[in-house]
């Protein structure tokens, strides 16, 4: 009976490995984010991911809301980390260009910068090129309190 119980125990203990937990990044920024952009904050943007997959809204204080949906490319072993936006589209099947980004996680904080949607991926963390998509984005997890929005410059 000793060895039975030894060998249920085994079994028992196999069956908790399972597979290995996920590592990386993309496990981290799974869940809801948010932030406000635009020179004078004019858009709340609301994103979800879901894997790789993520839903973004784009509320603006005036005008209609746009969906998008699309998927999450993670680069962890550039530097800085790179993160492209592909196949989005919007609700009415509008295709949206690839987007060029760099991240980093910073807690509960996911800072993005992209090169827009006519410049190359860009290479800090500092404003550059045309729009607010060029700009130093921070997101936070929703009902989280914001720290200051000074982003230091490092990788």
């Amino acid at each position: 009976m000793r060895h039975h119980g030894m060998a249920l125990a085994v079994i028992v203990a196999g069956f908790g490995l399972g597979a290995a937990p996920e590592q990386g990044d993309l496990p981290k920024i799974q869940g809801k984010w948010e932030a406000s952009v635009g020179r004078r904050k004019e858009f709340a943007v609301s994103l979800e991911v879901k894997g790789s997959e993520v839903s973004a809204m784009i509320t603006p204080k005036v005008g209609p809301k746009l969906r998008a949906s699309g998927e999450w490319q993670l680069d962890e072993s550039a530097s800085p980390r790179s993160l492209d936006w592909i196949k989005f589209s919007t609700v009415d099947g509008t295709e949206v260009p690839t987007l060029h980004s760099i991240y980093r996680l910073e807690g509960d904080r996911l800072i993005l910068r992209s090169g827009g949607f006519n410049d190359d991926r860009p290479k800090a963390f500092e404003k550059g090129g045309e729009g607010c998509w060029t700009d130093v984005l921070v997101f936070t997890r929703p009902g989280s309190t914001p720290k200051a929005d000074a982003i230091s410059n490092g990788h």
